[in-house]
């Protein structure tokens, strides 16, 4: 059977794995965390592209590319990692992000499911994540990016879509270039340190990764009640986490199986292996090509005070 891998810089503890045999799919899918150790991150990735029965690999725990508007700015440090690969699609999601992550808030919006006009949406990083962004500010939410403040520790909040795409075009040269991944990104077993409470309130919507999500939430039981979370690779943990702060729905973008929605370096390597296709040609009919025979094009909707109200991928 061929095998999907995303090695990840996060902690081993939150590791899986997937046989998608019962879908009729012969492909088994894994993730692996080395918990910030560089050293094996790369010693894996050589082991991996060496084998034969691997078919793509994940690059997880951190971005290759940080997005703004039509432009992509690759990250010194990702790119000599994936340079270690010679033979094998090497996927860190961005291509996902950005064509499938928009379908699924327009989708979702247009279903009810996800109401956008009108409504305060606190986007944790835009570019991580520009794609959904810009679906929630052309679906008509007010938009507050958190750029600065979840990924520099800057706590200041950029009001809207335009804002951040200036700021983000004068700094994203600099930061991918000189500024250590680890200083932007929640990587490893890092502590969670509750901040920015006032915007976690003001917001009707948390949008974005869940490690910034996490990371900095209220930790009171309650402190969320009402809101809607959009995000993707949570576990059972993470989602008893949101339940007992009273979070109303959480929305993942990415297909639940074993209780937990998968990373989007790892979707994103299962589509590379079961297209065939080259990363920078695949497009949202290629996601959708592979999702719709596996019921996975459905988001997954889950009302945390209640039932499951819509599921793709649940078993």
């Amino acid at each position: 059977m061929r095998r999907v891998v995303s090695v990840s810089l996060g902690s081993p503890s939150r590791d899986w794995e997937a046989d998608l045999s019962e879908w009729g799919v012969p492909l088994w899918i894994e993730r692996r965390g080395v918990g910030l150790d560089y050293r094996r991150y790369t010693e894996a990735l050589r082991e991996l592209d060496a084998d034969p029965n691997v078919a793509a690999i994940g690059l997880g725990g951190i971005n290759r590319y940080l997005l703004c508007g039509d432009r992509k700015y690759e990250l010194r440090k990702a790119a000599e990692m994936a340079a270690v690969v010679r033979d094998k699609p090497v996927c860190d999601g961005s291509g996902l992000k950005l064509h499938w992550e928009p379908y699924v808030v327009r989708t979702t919006a247009e279903s009810g499911a996800l109401p956008l006009r009108g409504r305060r949406a606190l986007m944790v990083c835009a570019t991580d994540r520009w794609g959904m962004a810009d679906a929630l500010d052309r679906g008509g939410a007010e938009l507050v990016v958190g750029d600065l403040m979840f990924a520099l520790g800057v706590g200041v909040p950029l009001q809207g879509l335009k804002a951040a795409e200036g700021l983000s075009r004068a700094l994203l040269p600099f930061i991918t270039r000189h500024v250590p991944f680890e200083w932007l990104y929640p990587t490893g077993e890092s502590r969670d340190v509750p901040k920015y409470a006032r915007w976690y309130a003001w917001a009707d919507l948390l949008a974005g990764d869940w490690k910034f999500i996490g990371k900095h939430m209220p930790a009171a039981p309650g402190s969320l009640r009402g809101k809607t979370v959009l995000t993707n690779t949570t576990t059972p943990k993470d989602v008893e986490a949101l339940r007992d702060r009273g979070v109303e729905t959480l929305i993942t973008t990415t297909p639940s199986l074993g209780g937990r929605s998968f990373g989007t370096n790892a979707v994103e390597a299962a589509v590379a292996a079961l297209s065939g296709k080259a990363l920078e040609a695949m497009g949202l009919e290629d996601y959708l090509a592979v999702f719709e025979p596996l019921g996975w094009h459905r988001p997954r909707v889950e009302r945390l005070g209640g039932a499951l109200a819509t599921s793709g991928a649940t078993r």
